[in-house]
């Protein structure tokens, strides 16, 4: 999935939108973030649990 950075860029939104929107996402478990390493779109049997 693409960084803050690459959406606040490639959509010309504010910083807070791409990361309230990436909440939102990990919040009803389709990506999952990994400090320092990104967010990711979960694997089918990956739950909102992995996110936490």
């Amino acid at each position: 999935m693409p960084s803050e950075n690459q959406l606040v860029q490639e959509y010309g939104i504010a910083r807070g939108t791409a990361r309230k929107a990436i909440q939102l996402l990990r919040e009803r478990g389709p990506v999952i973030t990994v400090v320092g390493r990104g967010t990711y779109v979960a694997a089918a049997n990956d739950g909102p649990a992995l996110a936490r």
